[in-house]
């Protein structure tokens, strides 16, 4: 029997953005034999009008339209919201900026007939790549691994810029949040993190490790898709770099790391300073430093507030 598929874009006042990512889906529409819903999960004021155009052309394309508007903003609790929604076997999150080829959602199913075993599947943004003089400097900075399927010894993804290399579909030990699906079983006990309320570095990391206590990850190099990045923080600058250290602490404290993962997310941030001090960002420079005296301070305590959820309780590179 086919599995049925959820897809979830997690929005807030971005019409232009999504608007062209739903024409995506739409003119690929179903895959098929494949019961499809999509849910938009809305953090802002989407029209009506929009919201119509949206149900009728999806509708065309043989896709289910949902809707929820939530009271609590958040990328993570729209993330949580949508495992108590969907009711697809899969659930694919996609950013609200991308645009997927005619063949993705297709393939993205057949991946999932081919690795049954599999707890998510994910794919590459395009363009997502690094020089070989960036790759040299993110191995140094402790900010990717050898491996192109795993975390670096501070925690950060790096790693992805070089899945663009990849011929086949390999094993991973994360997604990348624009492009990523998990079968809906091994992400239903999501709930709130005390951490993930504003600036939400890291939620896909925290989301991959969650499902893969479930079965393995994937990621299928031909599920690939446009990425238009669009700006997504609104806080500022020096909150922004302060949190991108914070939640990868929050993320070591949850796997029990040992010394050596706190003193390369050291490194880490010292190598962000040093890159932000030619272009005189204090601003950045300043929430670097406020992490970095956060580093080694007690876990017994949480830092920020709040621990990471037990399982069955309910990026910068350069």
């Amino acid at each position: 029997m086919m599995l049925s598929l959820s897809i979830a874009l997690c929005t807030r006042n971005r019409v232009d953005d999504l608007t062209r990512c739903i024409n995506s889906i739409a003119i690929g529409g179903a895959p098929e034999a494949c019961e499809t819903e999509l849910w938009i999960i809305d953090d802002g004021e989407l029209p009506k009008h929009v919201l119509e155009r949206y149900e009728r052309q999806l509708g065309r394309a043989g896709i289910t339209y949902r809707y929820h508007r939530k009271e609590q903003p958040g990328l993570w609790l729209s993330r949580v919201k949508t495992a108590e929604l969907a009711q697809g076997d899969i659930i694919l999150f996609l950013d609200d900026d991308v645009e997927l080829p005619s063949n993705y959602l297709n393939e993205l199913m057949r991946t999932y007939e081919a690795y049954p075993q599999a707890a998510g599947v994910g794919g590459i943004a395009q363009g997502m790549s690094n020089s070989f003089m960036g790759t040299i400097r993110c191995l140094l900075s402790f900010q990717q691994s050898l491996s192109k399927g795993r975390l670096s010894l501070s925690g950060q993804s790096g790693s992805m810029y070089n899945w663009h290399k990849a011929k086949k579909t390999f094993r991973t030990q994360f997604f990348h949040g624009c492009n990523m699906s998990f079968r809906r079983e091994a992400i239903r006990s999501l709930e709130p993190v005390p951490w993930l309320q504003s600036y939400s570095v890291g939620e896909d990391l925290l989301l991959s490790r969650i499902a893969m206590k479930s079965g393995p990850l994937y990621i299928n190099p031909a599920l690939t898709l446009l990425h238009h990045e669009s700006p997504s923080s609104r806080d500022n600058m020096e909150q922004v770099t302060y949190m991108r250290v914070m939640n990868h602490i929050h993320l070591l404290r949850d796997e029990g790391a040992g010394p050596i993962g706190y003193a390369a997310l050291y490194w880490t941030t010292l190598y962000q300073i040093l890159r932000e001090k030619p272009k005189k960002n204090h601003t950045a420079i300043q929430g670097y430093r406020r992490a970095l005296k956060a580093i080694f301070s007690s876990p017994k305590e949480p830092v920020g507030g709040g621990q990471l959820p037990e399982r069955n309780s309910k990026k910068t590179v350069g």
